[in-house]
């Protein structure tokens, strides 16, 4: 029973913290050694956790923590992990951009039509990239305010071209009221073309601003 508390201890602080509480080498070993051993002629499996080069996570300040030498990785790949991230910073910028009175009204459609459209074409835009470029994967943490379309772009730190925007206009169709057009724009085509994710109706009536914040982005 310890085994199994103890093992769970490891996977959940790995999956759950992603990288903020990184166990000793001699706990991770105390783990392994009390798993079942495999018997002659018994296949062998990739172990569920063990240990990688922390180098190869620069990604993020979140995934690991600063100076650390070890870091406990499932068996998921880490662009898995990565994008499971970009998509939780995601969903938080969009609804701090929103603001409390539009996110009361629109976030269950946003949660349930946009998020998983979003969700695919990130996966689909970072599964292109090179592993150099992985490395110099950023995400902005500023959405702009007012009447900005911005909520997020991802960029190379290094040359400081985005890679992928993900925007949102306010669309007035006539006679139709007010709705929100959600978009995105990808270096794969110089960011030229607008693609549209997916709309939410507003109403007739105009929507606030997007919340303020320190200053507008267009």
């Amino acid at each position: 029973m310890l085994r199994h508390v103890k093992r769970g201890l490891v996977i959940s602080s790995a999956l759950l913290t992603f990288g903020l509480f990184v166990p000793s080498v001699d706990f991770v070993r105390e783990v392994q050694a009390e798993e079942p051993q495999k018997t002659h002629g018994e296949s062998t499996e990739k172990p569920l956790i063990y240990e990688v080069n922390a180098e190869s996570y620069d990604l993020f300040g979140e995934v690991l923590p600063a100076r650390t030498d070890q870091y406990i990785h499932r068996n998921i790949s880490s662009a898995d992990l990565l994008n499971d991230l970009i998509m939780k910073k995601a969903v938080e910028q969009s609804l701090l951009k929103f603001g409390t009175v539009i996110t009361d009204k629109i976030s269950s459609s946003f949660e349930e039509e946009i998020v998983p459209q979003l969700d695919s074409v990130i996966r689909e835009t970072t599964g292109t990239l090179t592993d150099d470029e992985w490395q110099q994967l950023k995400m902005s943490t500023t959405p702009s305010s007012g009447l900005g379309e911005k909520i997020f772009h991802l960029y190379n730190e290094e040359s400081g071209e985005d890679i992928f925007r993900f925007h949102v206009r306010r669309d007035q169709p006539p006679k139709q009221g007010y709705m929100f057009n959600f978009h995105y724009h990808t270096y794969a085509d110089n960011h030229e073309k607008h693609h549209t994710i997916g709309n939410i109706y507003w109403g007739k009536d105009m929507p606030p601003k997007w919340n303020s914040l320190d200053r507008v982005y267009s």
